[in-house]
């Protein structure tokens, strides 16, 4: 099996460098002249009251970690999963001390992922991070316990794994294994991340590279949605981050649609995540949506960079242009073409519709309230939105989201001052006229499904055994099909949304012209109308039975519905909007 980790620092060497294996074998350390090596398995920095290493160690169970942190109580109590064993990598961490008991050397870490040992992951790229165990579990400083900060009055909004900033940010060592064994070995930072997954057992991470670790960066192609091999944070998402679905893939599932899409989003991949040797579950790691993500897609200065989130809220510069944006379009016509030109200049218009019709078409129960970012270049320029956290996407099929994001309060007055421009109607239901036979089709979605399922359907009982979420893999299978029933019932419901949206009444329509009449069941009727609508337009024969249906979308003024039908020969009834006209097909 290929090893191409480097599996050496200055002074301490593995004979075999991390990775997975098929077998166990005996691993060979060695260090400069002089000196000695001592070493941990159970992800603690090694002292020099660490273990002393007098020869090749035979890696087998007896090198599993003994600290059985699977056992600490990290989540609300009553919410804590209770196993009697987990999966377990073995993890050396070494370091070189002279005779007097001084560190001489870097620690170096090395993890192994041995088959044999019931090590595996079913074909999944593993993320193993280390650290001293009173950075993550102490009463007082530990990131992923409730601790000194947990306040049974409100036992969702406190605890220390709800606390935030550079001060609850931990120095680890983190080592990424693809399935060849090539990745990356480094020190970086770690902080836990997200809402309600903080207080998970399963819990969100976020990892920082940075100078004083060691790297200023994480160097290696994670995503195959982008080429980019650089990233200065990266999000873990936990398989848990709500209770709407338990298949552990919305996210995943939204970001690789949004990816054929006009929108900023985040590349994402499925990955096995071991902590201090023991297994930690399946996760989304995926691209942070911040400041840096910007910089690095889009080569943006940060000195004039803006970054809002929530409809107003500055997230990063300033919000001065947004507010000023939002302030004049309250009272902006947005009929009127200066005021249209002039709104459509400020906000990139075809990345607004493509985010909102991903939103709505994909019945995200957690927007537009939550999960919001625009940003802009500088002061002036368009705003852009970039997608994440799609946790609350693709569960209800019948969830009317057009509705949810049109109600009347602060959350939903940039996207109702839009939906009252007749040219903005008309390119958002051209544009979904698009993505209903590509991007939105039953046949494209479900290939992302199958996608999913194929990478984590053989992991996700080691998921459940360790967490209990999901409740079993029965539950999950029933979940992933539900999803893909919402792929299946999706269209028809959201048509029905966008009707509403184009709401018809007969006193639109002034004319209808229907030419050539007779034809050869090819013809064009000619619509005249006061406003953009959907109206169906339906065909009988005489004796009134209904022989086609269809749905056409006309724009204020001159529409041409060209119909192209395989009816016999005769006399037929076409009703447009309630308007009758004769037609002759020969």
């Amino acid at each position: 099996m290929s090893n191409t980790l480097l599996a050496q620092t200055d002074l301490v060497t593995f004979s075999r460098s991390g990775g997975f294996y098929e077998d166990s074998f005996a691993l060979s350390l060695g260090c400069g002249a002089g000196h000695h090596i001592r070493y941990t398995l159970n992800g603690n920095r090694p002292t020099a009251q660490s273990s002393l290493y007098e020869g090749p160690l035979t890696l087998d169970p007896s090198l599993f970690s003994p600290s059985c942190i699977y056992e600490i109580v990290n989540c609300i109590p009553s919410t804590y999963h209770a196993v009697s064993d987990v999966k377990h990598a073995i993890v050396i961490r070494a370091a070189a001390f002279d005779d007097e008991g001084s560190c001489v050397s870097p620690v170096a870490t090395q993890t192994y992922l041995i088959k044999s040992l019931g090590c595996d992951v079913h074909g999944l790229p593993v993320l193993s991070l280390n650290a001293d165990s009173l950075d993550l579990f102490d009463y007082e400083t530990g990131i992923f316990v409730p601790g000194v900060h947990y306040d049974l009055s409100d036992t969702t909004g406190t605890g220390n794994y709800c606390m935030t900033g550079r001060e609850w940010e931990r120095c680890i060592n983190m080592e990424f294994y693809e399935s060849d064994n090539s990745g990356l070995n480094q020190q970086c930072g770690l902080r836990t991340h997200g809402g309600s997954s903080r207080w998970f057992q399963q819990k969100g991470m976020r990892l920082y590279a940075r100078e004083e670790y060691g790297k200023k960066r994480f160097k290696h192609r994670f995503f195959e949605t982008t080429e980019l091999a650089n990233f200065k944070r990266l999000n873990l998402h936990p398989f848990r981050c709500s209770n709407w679905m338990q298949t552990g893939g919305q996210e995943y599932l939204s970001q690789r649609v949004a990816a054929q899409m006009d929108i900023d989003c985040l590349g994402v991949r499925q990955v096995a995540v071991f902590i201090n040797g023991e297994y930690w579950g399946i996760y989304t790691l995926e691209e942070s949506p911040d400041e840096r993500y910007l910089e690095d897609h889009y080569d943006v200065d940060l000195d004039f960079l803006n970054i809002i989130k929530y409809w107003g809220v500055t997230n990063y510069g300033d919000a001065t242009d947004w507010w000023g944006f939002r302030s004049w379009i309250e009272s902006a016509d947005l009929n009127q073409p200066s005021a249209s030109a002039y709104a459509f200049s400020r906000i990139d218009v075809s990345n607004f519709i493509d985010y909102c019709l991903l939103e709505l078409y994909g019945a995200n129960l957690d927007w537009p309230r939550n999960n919001v970012l625009q940003w802009q270049a500088r002061s002036g320029e368009p705003f852009r939105f970039i997608f994440f956290d799609g946790d609350g996407c693709f569960s209800w099929w019948y969830y009317h989201a057009l509705d949810n994001a049109t109600h009347q309060d602060a959350n939903s007055l940039i996207i109702n001052k839009f939906m009252e421009s007749e040219a903005f109607k008309v390119m958002l239901y051209e544009r979904y006229s698009e993505l209903a036979s590509t991007v939105f089709s039953v046949q494209a979605l479900n290939a992302v499904l199958e996608d999913y399922r194929a990478l984590v359907e053989e992991e996700v009982p080691s998921q459940f055994g360790r967490f209990g979420f999901p409740y079993s893999q029965k539950r999950w299978q029933a979940d992933m099909d539900s999803v893909s029933a919402f792929f299946s019932k999706r269209a028809r419901a959201f048509h029905r949304e966008m009707q509403r949206l184009f709401a018809y009444n007969t006193s639109l329509i002034e004319d209808v012209a229907v030419s050539p009449n007779p034809s050869d069941g090819a013809f064009t009727i000619h619509v005249t109308s006061t406003d953009c609508a959907i109206v169906s337009l339906e065909i009988f024969d005489m004796t009134g039975r209904l022989v086609d249906r269809g749905d056409h979308f006309l724009r204020s003024g001159d529409n041409a519905v060209t119909v192209h039908t395989r009816l016999r020969s005769g006399l037929y009834l076409a009703n447009i909007g309630g308007f009758i006209k004769k037609i002759v097909i020969q």
